[in-house]
């Protein structure tokens, strides 16, 4: 026993003891004279304590509630006391209103009282298994100016009473006008990209003078682009340009436009517009001319700016000669630039496409001593093919001829794209220049296999050698025939 007690306060002594870190809060020196009394005596003095606490901390608790209660019925009185003050002033109010109200109309006889839109007045509409909420035709239908003037912004929202306020401007054109375009000019930024509003846009400006139109015109001046580029805001700009009858009109216009022409040209709304205005506005044909050529390099490398450089260069055609020749001049300076790109490729065989004998010559000489470099590359790969189907006998044999040279052919045939040149040179190229080229890759044809694209070049090189020999071969039986 007195060893088990040794090993005990030889644990408790112990700074790095866990009993001792866990338990010392409950340690007495009695433990290390073994007085097991001192222990129990110590226990029940700390439960008394605790339980003397306990019950303080309860009546201290209670005590604290029945404050609290009796601030609440104070506050709770007080409340109701200042409830009643304020209603008895919002009777006052009610009753002073009323009474103003019963004055003006009195003194007024032709005031006239709008009615608010409420949750009763919306119809529920079911449209392509969807249901929408619309206005009932009842709440704005007979009904004054003043009213629909006033409703304006909510009624061109809904479809029915958007195209009631358009039978409105056809039946009582002047009225309809006089009250309707103050409050349109207020929200016009908001109604003009609007799916039903936008309608009512476009056929008010028809009745509309020029003045009237010009203020449109000031409104939208700031966020053209935003509206062009928005499905419904571009309709509706091209509806205004419609009612564009005077100079003024026009150049202010162009005016607008002459800022974001070409950022125009890159929106797939905003386009529909610059489409239009060189169709309506031959007028600033010169202008428009101008600003393209000064832009051919952002144009011709730009998906929707190569399409529209193709479908502009189609419009000119016949017509506009001069400036047709003024844009081709641009684009043939800029060829080596376009030849390169990932879209302005696509422009350069348009080029080819057109027939044109000087042009293609004109690309011919600008690439026939870089030919090589070219042909190496992915996207100029595609113009060179077609330059070579496209081109003039003289023209063609030229690029064959630069092309067959046994320095660049080495070059062409161990490069993954120049290998398409080969193949298509082979096809298009006369029967001395074939020769030359297929004994050429004869003597390689050892070096091509190893190399990743080297086998598919040389079966492609064989389907053509074996398609010439059934050429050649019925050709022979045909001319023994006759």
């Amino acid at each position: 026993m007195e060893e088990k007690n040794k090993s005990k306060s030889n644990n408790y002594n112990n700074i790095n003891s866990p009993i001792l870190n866990y338990y010392s809060h409950f340690i007495n020196q009695s433990y290390s004279h073994n007085n097991s009394t001192n222990f129990n005596l110590y226990n029940q003095t700390n439960y008394n304590h605790r339980r003397i606490s306990k019950f303080a901390y309860e009546n201290k608790k209670i005590h604290q509630i029945s404050i609290i209660n009796e601030q609440a019925k104070e506050s709770n009185q007080e409340d109701n006391k200042n409830n009643n003050l304020i209603k008895k002033e919002k009777n006052n109010l009610n009753i002073e209103s009323e009474n103003n109200n019963l004055e003006k109309e009195t003194n007024n006889p032709n005031s006239i009282k709008i009615k608010s839109l409420k949750p009763e007045d919306l119809i529920p509409t079911k449209i392509k298994g969807r249901t929408i909420l619309r206005i009932n035709p009842l709440f704005y239908k007979n009904e004054s100016y003043e009213f629909l003037s006033s409703n304006l912004y909510i009624l061109l929202k809904d479809q029915l009473a958007c195209k009631y306020l358009q039978e409105k401007l056809d039946t009582d054109t002047v009225k309809a006008i006089y009250y309707f375009y103050p409050s349109l000019l207020q929200n016009l930024l908001l109604l003009i990209k609007d799916s039903f509003a936008n309608y009512f846009i476009q056929k008010i400006c028809y009745y509309l003078n020029e003045e009237q139109i010009d203020k449109i015109l000031e409104i939208i001046r700031p966020e053209i682009l935003d509206i062009s580029s928005d499905n419904h805001g571009t309709r509706a700009i091209q509806g205004i340009m419609n009612t564009l009858q005077t100079k003024k009109l026009r150049n202010s216009f162009f005016d607008i436009i002459k800022p974001i022409f070409i950022n125009l040209i890159y929106d797939l709304n905003g386009i529909h517009i610059i489409y239009k205005f060189i169709n309506e506005f031959p007028e600033f044909l010169n202008a428009t001319n101008n600003i393209i050529a000064d832009n051919c390099v952002n144009l011709g490398t730009h998906k929707r700016g190569c399409f529209f450089v193709q479908n502009y260069l189609m419009m000119l055609i016949g017509n506009h000669n001069n400036h047709y020749n003024f844009i081709i001049e641009k684009l043939l300076n800029i060829c080596l630039i376009l030849i390169t790109d990932k879209v302005g490729n696509y422009l350069v065989q348009f080029l080819l496409t057109l027939g044109n004998k000087g042009i293609i010559s004109c690309i011919v000489n600008k690439i026939i001593n870089n030919i090589s470099y070219y042909c190496k590359l992915k996207y100029s790969n595609f113009a060179i093919e077609k330059l070579i189907s496209c081109a003039t006998f003289k023209d063609k044999n030229r690029i064959i001829a630069k092309i067959s040279s046994p320095e660049i052919l080495t070059e062409l045939i161990f490069n993954e794209q120049g290998n398409y040149i080969i193949i298509k040179a082979l096809i298009d190229s006369n029967d001395e220049q074939k020769n030359c080229i297929f004994n050429f890759i004869n003597n390689l044809e050892e070096k091509i296999r190893h190399f990743p694209h080297g086998e598919n070049f040389l079966n492609r090189i064989n389907t053509i050698k074996n398609s010439l020999n059934k050429y050649s071969k019925y050709k022979n039986i045909d001319e023994n025939k006759k």
